[in-house]
């Protein structure tokens, strides 16, 4: 069983081949190897004239629902341990995994008055660089060597607005426990990930791991 599955959505027209392409490389160079890729297309059918890198499902029709229809099944036929959600604009630093990893293998730090851990390592989240951030608010810092970019502070804590779909990585039994990806708004993946959040507990890497286009 892998460590990490993790789910790549595609759907044509809101992001291209290229930028899907650049998303899987992204994660097929991870320094830490430990898992799987399950790729979809949100329909219509894809130019086959294109390489990609991984493989990748096609659906014969456009749910229309930003994706969110094909993150649950990726959640339905994952393996891994933990569930990793990318968009296919998103791509993740080299070492992003192996960060995640060590967060979750890190001992508790926080115990309650009886001495039992309560610092959960069910949920991990990181910061991301984003373009377009005025859909973030004010809670974000523009990246000093990089002035397009900004540094989204606030996916800890996860809120509705201020996390996007890759920055949140959960157990695979616990997403199916919550019955999947269930919430298929437009903020559906803000909205689930402050209710984990509050419900199961986090921990967080105090790095920027990857970007969001």
């Amino acid at each position: 069983m892998p460590r990490f599955s993790i789910i790549i959505v595609h759907y044509q027209g809101s992001t291209t081949h290229n930028e899907f392409c650049r998303c899987a490389n992204s994660i097929i160079n991870q320094t830490y190897q430990d898992f799987e890729i399950l790729a979809y297309h949100d329909g219509p059918l894809l130019d086959e004239k294109v390489v990609f890198p991984v493989p990748i499902v096609c659906m014969d029709r456009n749910y229309k629902d930003w994706g969110h229809t094909l993150r649950d099944r990726g959640i339905h036929e994952a393996k891994g341990d933990y569930i990793v959600h990318m968009n296919s604009d998103n791509l993740l630093y080299p070492n992003a995994l192996e960060e995640i990893a060590a967060t979750i293998d890190r001992p508790p730090r926080l115990f309650n008055q009886q001495r039992q851990p309560v610092d959960t390592s069910d949920i991990v989240v990181y910061g991301i660089l984003a373009r377009c951030a005025q859909r973030f608010g004010d809670d974000v810092l523009r990246c000093p060597n990089r002035p397009d970019y900004y540094i989204v502070l606030t996916g800890n804590p996860p809120r509705r607005l201020y996390i996007d779909a890759m920055q949140l990585v959960m157990k695979r039994t616990l997403w199916l426990a919550e019955g999947g990806w269930s919430n298929k708004t437009y903020c559906g993946d803000g909205e689930m990930y402050q209710k984990f959040a509050t419900k199961y507990g986090y921990r967080s890497v105090e790095k920027v791991l990857g970007e969001h286009y």
